[in-house]
Parts: C-alpha cells; structure tokens; sequence
C-alpha cells in the first residue's frame, strides 16, 4: 500500500455530506505525509457528476472514508470513478461484508479488473470510522485495467499489412481489399483444400438410384446420375423377347428393361408424368 502512494501523483478523496471539514483537512495531511509528491484534491459525492473532471486524471481515488459509517456506491458512480481513473488506476473503499458480494460484482461490470482486501496495514485510512463499521466491514482495492475507455488494436495477420476500402474502377462502389506481401501464411488457398479424390470426375455408375426387391436397379424420383435416362433410352431400343413386356410387372420376365412400369399398349412410348412436392 505504501508504495501504491509513493507512486500516485493525484489523488482524489470523494466525500458525503455528514463529514467535518477539520476532519476531512485532517486525512488529507495523512494521505500527503503518505504520497509525498502527489496533488490531493477533494470533492463532494454530490457534486462529484457535476465538477466534470478530466477523463483519465486520477491515481488513486478514496470513496467515503472519512465518514463515520458507510455510503453504499451505485453504478453510475462507478462508472465515473473508472472514468476517471488513470489505466491501472487504483479505487480504494470500505464494504458492509453483507454487501461484498453485490458490490464486488457492480465493480466487475463497471470494468474494474481485480477487487481485493486490504490488509491491516491500510488501517489508518479507515481511522475515522467507528468501531462497529470497522468490525461489520473490511477495506477493498480496485484496480483499473492497463488499457483506457475507447482502446483499440489493430487484428493483424502474417502476410497482411492492410485492410481498406477502395473504390472500384467505373461505378464508384467501394469494396473491402486486403493489402499484404506475397506471404501465403496470412490468407488460406481454398485450392489447397482439395486433395486429387476432389479434383477426380465423379463415376456416375457408382451412384445406385436403388434396387428393388428382385434386385433391379430402378431410378429414383428427381434422379441425377443418369439412370433415368439409360432406362428411357433402353426402352426406346429395345425389343421384347417375351412379348409380355407391355402386360405390367407380373407377366415380366426377371431381366426385363420395362420392369417399374406401369401397362402399355404394343409400340407405345411410356412418358413417366412428372409429380410436384407441393
């Protein structure tokens, strides 16, 4: 803690209503014998919203520790604590141990990175309160994390220095291009994806539309792989040996092309009517 003060150059002690200003003179002298080269400033928790300080102006910020009894913190001031802070920044308060919890969760969500004890070597910062706050609470640090409201960094790959937007030749209508060295680390080869399994043509006899119960292959609906046509085509050319062909399935013999069929006159065409889904 000694060192955390030897370091601060401004500090800021936020105060309520009910302390003295000799009191309040007081801890101020104890905090410079403490931070010797630090600019201590103090402002009232009312007017705190209103002063509008400089983002990022403050060391260490002390929250009600003059008072006698606790003054529980909201999210909005909270949020102007972290506000400003310097980034790893410190805010050191005293918490109802019935309320550690709820509170510790509001510095988390206000952004404070790490809230932990104090030990008792932080007791004269608690010196006004009374004996009864002291023993239902306990001193807490909060730290700002190293980083400001409003920090940015730039998502950076091997191979890509740049990314822009650029307008494009003729229309004006602006495009996202990446800019880079020659490097193919940075952005993946989709070719480089595809093994020679990929890039071989696809055996069409491999694909069976499906067989039926005597084991004839037999196109499926929507079929895609040919088969559909090979059946047209057989049925065009080929002639019957039985002359049973155009009675239906159960005058057929087990090889017949016209198998799946419906019945059809002598020499007639069989068109299959096309079914919608819907």
């Amino acid at each position: 803690m000694n060192e955390i003060f030897a370091r601060a150059k401004s500090i800021l002690v936020v105060w309520v209503d009910d302390v003295d200003s000799e009191i309040l003179a007081t801890f101020q002298e104890t905090l410079q014998n403490k931070a010797q080269q630090a600019h201590i400033a103090s402002e009232n928790v009312q007017k705190l919203l209103e002063s509008r300080r400089g983002t990022s102006s403050c060391d260490i910020i002390l929250f009600d520790l003059v008072s006698k009894n606790d003054t529980p913190t909201n999210l909005d001031l909270l949020n102007e604590f972290f506000r400003l802070l310097h980034p790893n920044g410190y805010l050191i308060t005293h918490m109802e141990h019935l309320k550690q919890k709820q509170t510790i969760d509001h510095f988390i969500m206000c952004g404070f990175s790490s809230c932990n004890p104090l030990d008792a070597n932080s007791s004269f910062l608690i010196g006004n309160k009374t004996d009864d706050v002291k023993r239902h609470g306990s001193l807490w640090l909060s730290q700002k994390p190293a980083f400001d409201i409003g920090y940015s960094v730039p998502l950076r790959k091997a191979g890509i220095s740049l990314i822009r937007q650029v307008s494009t030749t003729g229309g004006g209508k602006k495009i996202w291009t990446l800019e880079g060295d020659d490097d193919e680390d940075g952005i993946i080869d989709t070719d480089n994806l595809l093994d020679d399994n990929d890039r071989g043509k696809p055996d069409v006899k491999s694909y069976d539309c499906g067989t039926t119960s005597s084991g004839v292959r037999k196109a499926c609906k929507n079929c895609s792989c040919g088969l559909a046509e090979e059946h047209t085509q057989a049925q065009q050319n080929i002639k019957s040996s039985c002359g049973n062909c155009y009675l239906g399935d159960a005058f057929r013999c087990a090889g017949c092309p016209s198998r799946g069929l419906p019945p059809f006159k002598p020499g007639e065409r069989i068109i299959l009517p096309k079914v919608s889904d819907v």
